[in-house]
């Protein structure tokens, strides 16, 4: 074994050929990592390439590849949380339909480009983000559904203010409990008949909320209101929510044994 020397640059005490904390070349005979020339003792550089002696060794370029990539995707998705901040003191431009995305969307339509988000407000990205999470999950894919529900409701909490209403807390409201917060979507229901006692979405979201909770009870006498407020109109009311909901209004009600009109 090689007895401790004393380094002759730092001073620290090392073994072999090189010292532990700079590198420095301990004896003579110490070959260069760069072109394996000999080094002397005390050398900071190599005399035949120039290399610098303790020098650590460059990782390729692939090595950082997945680095580059996290990063990349981590400002990607930062930079669209932001537009949509940004947005939210913007007005609302174009039209809408109320079930989100814009109008002549196809069915099969897929998540929209970079520059469609760009020209889109809050609650326009919001509501296409919604709309995919209640296309995936009809299809029972279930995966990409939760995929997509943590985006569209951080997508909500981007709209401004006066952009919020009754749709708006309706959709937060079933997002919530396709990740099974029932307990988020009865305050959404709340919050719904707090302005307004007879409105069938609030209505309906509180039936959910409480069959999913186990209230069976609760939950029929929700439907019972409903039933109530569609028979003192005459049918379900020509509402801009609610001809967008209409198949889910009628739904429900078919469920309390009543199929709407």
């Amino acid at each position: 074994m090689t007895a401790p020397r004393e380094c002759p640059s730092c001073g620290s005490e090392g073994a072999g050929k090189f010292c532990a904390q700079c590198g420095v070349p301990l004896e003579s005979g110490a070959a260069c990592r760069g072109c394996g020339g000999a080094l002397k003792p005390k050398a900071l550089y190599c005399t035949e390439c120039g290399a610098p002696v303790g020098a650590r060794e460059a990782k390729p370029r692939s090595a950082r590849i997945p680095w580059v990539t996290s990063a990349l995707a981590l400002a990607a998705f930062s930079i669209l949380i932001a537009v949509l901040v940004q947005r939210g003191s913007m007005e609302r431009v174009g039209e809408m339909t109320m079930t989100g995305g814009l109008p002549g969307e196809t069915a099969g339509a897929g998540m929209p480009t970079a520059e469609e988000l760009a020209a889109m407000t809050p609650r326009e990205a919001a509501d296409r983000l919604f709309e995919r999470v209640m296309r995936e999950h009809e299809s029972e894919n279930f995966e990409r559904a939760a995929f997509f529900i943590g985006m569209a409701l951080q997508a909500y909490d981007a709209v401004p203010p006066g952009d919020v209403d009754v749709d708006l807390r309706f959709h937060v409201g079933l997002l919530s409990l396709i990740s099974a917060d029932s307990v988020a979507a009865r305050e959404g229901a709340e919050a719904i008949l707090a302005e307004e006692p007879g409105h069938l979405l609030g209505l309906l979201l509180a039936s959910r909320a409480a069959e999913f909770a186990g209230d069976a009870a609760a939950a029929e006498g929700f439907r019972a209101r409903m039933r109530e407020e569609v028979a003192a109109a005459g049918g379900i009311p020509q509402r801009v929510e609610y001809d967008a909901h209409r198949t889910l209004i009628e739904g429900t009600l078919a469920e309390a044994g009543d199929g709407g009109s």
